[in-house]
């Protein structure tokens, strides 16, 4: 579909067209399809005077015959350097449009799953730090009641709790951390509570 070209089932009776026809008869007709599918292919669908020669060369037509279908029916638009369509350029507007919001939605679609990788980075690094801060400065509180296994991981949260507009994960993680609280059983007790908590696998 990137090669897409509209072509109007009533465009032969275009009053320009059906003038051009008369004169050029449907070669002419085919001369001019010929120069619309070349202009679709460029940038700005328009091209250079210059390749008007080559152009002829690939329609098996004369220069001359090229130029008077470009230049004496007024189906195109030419200046001193290029010629382009009109009409062409309009009928491909709501096909650039559709591309065009394709590409901005790709871009934020990217915008947002950086945004996800660099919060779960952060997540993981705060969870380490806090595990590591434990092991260096275990907890006075007492712990190993019977039938109660000593919890040494911290809980990582479910990938939900990661978007900062519905969670803040991070924000609680920085918060517990400037408050101190390091202690690996308090931090899974106020995960469960705060419903942050994903259960990591335990051996039986």
């Amino acid at each position: 579909m990137e090669a897409y070209l509209l072509h109007d089932a009533n465009a032969g009776s275009n009053l320009k067209l059906m003038i051009m026809i008369q004169e050029e008869g449907m070669k002419g007709y085919g001369i001019y399809w010929t120069v619309l599918e070349f202009l679709r292919l460029q940038n700005e669908y328009k091209a250079s005077l210059k390749v008007i020669p080559i152009l002829a060369q690939k329609a098996r037509v004369t220069t001359a015959t090229l130029k008077r279908i470009i230049y004496d029916y007024a189906l195109f638009e030419v200046n001193e350097t290029s010629f382009s369509s009109p009409g062409l350029s309009r009928r491909m507007e709501p096909w650039d449009a559709q591309q065009e919001a394709k590409k901005e939605a790709g871009r934020r679609g990217g915008l947002v799953n950086q945004q996800r990788i660099r919060d779960a980075k952060t997540s993981s690094a705060l969870a380490n730090k806090l595990n590591k801060e434990n092991k260096e400065n275990p907890s006075l509180s007492p712990q190993g009641e019977t039938g109660r296994r000593k919890e040494e991981i911290l809980l990582t949260p479910p990938e939900y709790t990661l978007n900062r507009q519905t969670h803040n994960y991070q924000g609680l993680m920085e918060e517990l951390a400037r408050q101190k609280v390091t202690d690996i059983h308090d931090l899974n007790a106020i995960l469960r509570l705060t419903r942050f908590e994903c259960h990591p696998e335990t051996d039986d």
